[in-house]
């Protein structure tokens, strides 16, 4: 699906399907967020206060996520909308939003501003002396370095994603061979590898992005 706005040419699939994972996650934390009990935990409430946990805990070798809790939730939302946009794939006919170089490189952007937004804060525009060191004439060098470390992120996530989606829409279009032949053992451990794969990095970008911001905090 390809609309076209003036000369701007626009992937309206791509658009739609991380719509699709941003309204799916803002609304699932939206919901939990009213149905919190002070008693025993569903299972809902229990597998979201996990992820919250977990993620403070991995936040604290960086930033004290009480001091911060912006950066803290925005963290928790990134690695929740990862995983719903990844595993966007897994379901036949649809794409994963982060299959796509156009999302993956937009949030490589915006963690680049990120950074640089979060050292502003903690140490004024002092921090961007950082670039010229150790030499001014590298910098140059350094900025472009800077802007190396979010792109791995996007490239490394849009290589993996891309694959895992390749494989699921072959499996897909002969889905009634693999099944006559007992192929479907084989689809179903790909499926299962494939999950572990979207989770790995979509916690990969999360963990990468807070150490990245980390730093800039510490001017490290």
């Amino acid at each position: 699906m390809i609309w076209h706005l003036g000369s701007l040419t626009i992937n309206g699939s791509e658009v739609i399907d991380t719509w699709i994972a941003i309204l799916l996650v803002g609304g699932a934390l939206y919901w939990l967020s009213r149905r919190v009990t002070s008693d025993v935990p569903g299972i809902a409430q229990g597998l979201m206060e996990t992820v919250f946990e977990f993620i403070a805990d991995l936040t604290r070798t960086s930033f004290d996520p009480d001091n911060d809790p912006f950066l803290y939730e925005l963290l928790v939302f990134l690695f929740c909308f990862l995983i719903a946009a990844n595993f966007e794939g897994m379901i036949p006919g649809v794409h994963s939003a982060t299959s796509d170089l156009n999302l993956t490189a937009a949030l490589a952007l915006s963690v680049f501003f990120l950074i640089q937004i979060f050292g502003v804060r903690s140490h004024g525009l002092a921090y961007f002396k950082h670039f010229g060191k150790p030499f001014l004439p590298l910098l140059p060098i350094n900025i472009i370095e800077e802007l190396s470390k979010p792109l791995t992120l996007a490239f490394r996530l849009f290589g993996n994603i891309l694959v895992g989606d390749i494989f699921m829409q072959l499996i897909g279009r002969f889905r009634l061979i693999f099944f006559v032949l007992g192929g479907f053992v084989a689809a179903f451990v790909w499926w299962g590898f494939t999950a572990f794969v979207d989770l790995v990095q979509a916690f990969i970008f999360m963990v990468l992005t807070m150490a990245y911001v980390g730093r800039a905090m510490a001017n490290q």
